[in-house]
């Protein structure tokens, strides 16, 4: 190799070091130059808590949120009310997230970042955030590509953004926004609730069903069981069959909103039942249960696949109007417990409160429809016949009484009392038994033996009197015999 191109290979390399060198020391001080420094908040939080509207972008769908009443609707779902812990999410993202570097980027390299409004390729434009106070825009947040962790394997560490107001580069932050979507039936708060007070009363029929035999099932408070009215003498209501009623709607959710066009050309309006409902606070309900046209072509092609196949679920279309609102409770008697009288006072305490709740109610659910499942609707399409039972007669139970047989004890000698067989136990009542016939024999008198003279008593003292012998009985005398075999008996 000449000298001429050894030095021409050392002022490149020294070029190139040059040129890496100033990049590194750009990409070091970048973040002293733009706009926002590390750490830095992208929106002030006395904005971000000050806003009442949200537009979410995405290259696929848009969504408007914003506040009515107080409360955050979605105005691509006929203002339905939003999912407030969605939109608290979004809001809280927005005040909590920091810058963890800046990075000075001119317009013409937003591509890079996904971050081009404007790009051909709508695949390759950023999300786009913008917050609105009183229907005017206040700041707009882009979001561009995610950025790869240095450790590898796919992972992502945070995200590359930028703001509609900041030119003086492009940021990357932690927060990733994964959740975030643009969907507008997405963020509407699907829960469907009219009955939250809990049911007392429901009748349901079916106007345009002749062989459907209306039915009402009733209870005195929300803690006992539901049990149908009008039963024979040899009825009884199924408990487990009504039980499932019991929480109708407390915590139903709905599978999405439909228009009252496309309700109405899903509608098999020869199934619709009717349910007049009352709550324990005295609002009365009247919903709608429709079932859904079955669609023919799939059950046609699902035939010839499969005959033995699930059928597939049914979903009903639903919809929902206020009759009344709460009545005020009866006021309880003199001779009331202290339990009903306090529960008397708060229930009139409550009573604005349950009137406002039914109000929201009516604005909420009056005039739509909505698309739900059968476990939505629980048993509110069987008839009668399926809550009834043939009444089961209770027997009297046929008691059997014995005599108490007592355990032998021990003896006070400590032997047990043994029982003679033969003889009932103590404690049996003893048969009857004849009298005894007995023999009595008059006692026999045994005279003393006599004592030979030499084992006689001390001669008699001088001066005395000798003792006479008594004298001798006429029977001793009369049976010497009896009284020798005596004397040996004894």
């Amino acid at each position: 190799m000449s000298r001429l191109h050894l030095l021409i290979l050392w002022i490149l390399a020294i070029g190139a070091g040059v040129l890496f060198l100033n990049n590194k020391k750009t990409l070091e001080d970048a973040s002293s130059e733009t706009k926002l420094e590390t750490g830095s908040s992208l929106f002030k939080g006395s904005l971000v808590d000050t806003i009442d509207g949200l537009k979410i972008e995405t290259s696929e769908d848009s969504v408007s949120l914003k506040k009515a009443d107080g409360k955050w609707v979605v105005g691509e779902q006929q203002n339905f009310p939003a999912n407030l812990n969605s939109v608290t999410r979004v809001i809280e993202a927005l005040r909590d997230t920091k810058v963890a570097q800046g990075v000075i980027a001119s317009d013409e390299y937003y591509d890079r970042f996904n971050l081009d409004p404007e790009a051909e390729d709508t695949t390759e434009r950023p999300e786009v955030i913008t917050l609105m106070i009183e229907g005017k825009e206040s700041g707009k947040l882009y979001l561009g590509k995610s950025r790869e962790s240095t450790g590898g394997g796919g992972s992502t560490a945070g995200r590359f953004i930028r703001l509609a107001d900041d030119n003086s580069g492009v940021y990357i932050v932690q927060q990733d926004f994964g959740f975030l979507g643009a969907n507008p039936e997405n963020w509407i708060n699907k829960v469907l609730s009219p009955l939250e007070e809990g049911s007392i009363k429901m009748e349901v029929s079916a106007p345009n069903d002749t062989n459907f035999k209306p039915w009402t099932i009733s209870r005195k408070s929300v803690l006992d069981d539901f049990l149908i009215e009008g039963l024979s003498e040899k009825e009884e209501t199924k408990t487990n069959e009504t039980a499932t009623l019991k929480n109708g709607f407390a915590r139903a959710t709905f599978i999405s909103l439909l228009t009252e066009e496309d309700a109405k050309n899903r509608s098999d309006e020869k199934g619709i039942r009717e349910l007049k409902a009352t709550d324990s606070a005295g609002s009365t309900f009247l919903i709608t249960i429709i079932p859904e046209k079955k669609d023919e072509k799939k059950e046609d092609d699902k035939d010839k696949k499969d005959e033995a196949a699930v059928p597939p679920a049914i979903n009903f279309i639903l919809t929902v109007k206020v009759l009344d609102g709460p009545t005020k409770p009866e006021t309880p008697t003199a001779d009331a417990s202290v339990q009903d009288k306090a529960v008397y006072q708060q229930r009139v305490e409550n009573l604005a409160e349950l009137s406002a709740s039914v109000n929201r109610m009516r604005e909420t659910y009056e005039g739509r429809y909505f698309l739900v499942n059968t476990a939505a609707i629980g048993s509110l399409t069987k008839n009668r016949g399926e809550f009834i039972k043939p009444k089961v007669e209770k027997r009297k139970p046929v008691s059997v009484t014995t005599d108490p047989i007592p355990v032998p004890t021990p003896s006070s000698s400590g032997a047990p009392n043994l029982i003679i067989p033969g003889t009932p136990p103590p404690g049996i009542a003893r048969p009857v038994e004849k009298p005894k016939i007995e023999a009595v024999t008059p006692p026999i008198q045994v005279p003393p033996a006599k004592v030979p003279k030499t084992q006689q008593d001390p001669p008699p003292l001088p001066g005395s009197q000798p003792t006479p012998e008594p004298p001798k009985k006429p029977e001793e005398a009369k049976k010497p015999a009896e009284k020798e075999k005596t004397e040996e008996v004894e």
